[in-house]
């Protein structure tokens, strides 16, 4: 009797630990299904992080939830406290949000850490396929990041102090700029008339970059070798172009030293510059507001003047992204689908100004009159290009500082062209051991 008591109290025991073991393993298969996209969302809360110039109007989140039963808690960061976030979170296993901004330069770094989902299982290859800077967020075989905020570099000319000047023709050719530059200079029409970065900021590496591509060639080649010490290379001649722009044809600043491309943009739009080199390319309709800017109605919008008239350019292209620690992938991945549906995307651009990645939508937006330098945008877009063909490596914000270092020192004259561009290259091999 004794006996079948112990053996009824073992089955039981068996029977208690097997309904648990059940009930994990569904558990462990619901949140599979999740993230294949079968569970049922409604009634889930998301977070998402953003930076404040892509804050979500409430009309459209309350939209989303509507349609989904998804509440999303949106929180806004700076930008490099995002990144900073993402980074001490993923790193603990945690996630900071469930839909957070991933900036082109974070695929390379967050990519090699395995931090944030692949979004391919989540959108169709039409959606794909008409988001041209697509490719700036991949990482080996996968989409680690859905663009919503296109940005390329494109260059900016005041037309009417270059007509005063007696320049007729738009330059083409990095050297037909720097000529009409001069001849602004040298007719009074402007003692300064080029504008670019020097100070030792971010902004200031990206002229470099630009005229790299701009004189036809690459930072590195596939293996991440420089390619910019030879003084016949591309990047060479990029850095020689900028900083003879200031110290031999005397027509950028001295005290460029000390400004940021935000002031770049400042000069510009109050007439204090006629060449914004490296501009932003969401920066026409701010041009071409009378009641902000000097210039309204004198501006040109062009591609970047590169070698033998051909342009190139690169995307700095901001996206959505999911960390793979989040709990809610299903429910993140359908707000990044709304986010990005056409009729979505044109709110974002007239509220925001925060220019589509769709070429569906650019196209739409420039048939209705909305979209200001519409016709160059169009034009420019099919040249932008990843500033890494291989990807960006999860070396690049390190390099990417000590570029804009070693620019300002050569700007200041601490540095000679040919011991600064050795020093990135030297650099490079360094940062790439670590």
């Amino acid at each position: 009797m004794k006996i079948n008591k112990k053996l009824t109290l073992l089955l039981s025991l068996l029977l208690v630990v097997s309904v648990f073991l059940s009930a994990c393993n569904s558990s462990d298969s619901s949140e599979s299904a999740g993230s294949n996209g079968d569970e049922d969302i409604s009634g889930t809360t998301i977070t998402a992080l953003l930076p404040p110039w892509t804050k979500i109007p409430d009309s459209m989140l309350d939209q989303f939830k509507e349609e989904t039963g998804v509440t999303v808690d949106l929180q806004t960061m700076g930008w490099d406290d995002i990144h900073d976030k993402i980074v001490t979170s993923a790193a603990a296993g945690v996630s900071p949000a469930d839909v957070t901004e991933f900036d082109w330069s974070w695929v390379g770094q967050f990519g090699a850490a395995g931090w944030f989902e692949p979004l391919d299982q989540y959108f169709d290859s039409e959606t794909i396929d008409d988001t041209s800077t697509m490719p700036i967020f991949k990482y080996k075989d996968n989409y680690i990041a859905m663009p919503y905020s296109n940005d390329f570099r494109v260059t900016y000319l005041n037309e009417s102090v270059f007509k005063d000047a007696g320049v007729t023709e738009t330059p083409s050719t990095p050297e037909e700029l720097m000529k009409a530059a001069e001849k602004i200079k040298n007719n009074g029409g402007m003692d300064y008339p080029m504008g670019i970065p020097l100070s030792a900021t971010e902004g200031s590496a990206t002229p470099w970059y630009l005229m790299t591509k701009a004189f036809g060639g690459e930072l590195f080649d596939e293996d991440g070798n420089p390619q910019f010490t030879d003084k016949s290379s591309a990047g060479y001649q990029a850095m020689e172009y900028l900083i003879s722009g200031m110290k031999e044809n005397k027509v950028i600043d001295p005290s460029a030293v000390g400004i940021k491309d935000t002031d770049v943009i400042s000069n510009f739009q109050n007439g204090k510059i006629a060449i914004d080199l490296a501009g932003w390319v969401g920066n026409m309709s701010l041009y071409e507001d009378d009641s902000k800017s000097s210039v309204a109605g004198n501006v040109k919008m062009k591609p970047t003047p590169g070698k033998d008239g051909d342009s190139r350019t690169f995307g700095l292209v901001e996206g959505y992204g999911i960390p793979k620690a989040s709990k809610h992938k299903k429910a993140a991945a359908e707000f990044i689908k709304f986010l990005v549906q056409p009729e979505q995307m044109e709110k974002m651009y007239t509220d925001l100004g925060l220019m589509p990645n769709r070429q569906s939508v650019l196209e739409d937006l420039n048939d209705q009159g909305k979209l200001v330098g519409g016709d160059t945008i169009l034009d420019v877009l099919p040249t932008v290009e990843p500033l890494f063909k291989q990807g960006t490596p999860s070396w690049y914000p390190k390099f990417s500082t000590d570029v804009a270092t070693t620019i300002n020192q050569i700007a200041k004259g601490s540095m000679t062209v040919d011991e600064g561009i050795s020093h990135i290259a030297d650099n490079v091999k360094s940062i790439q051991g670590e």
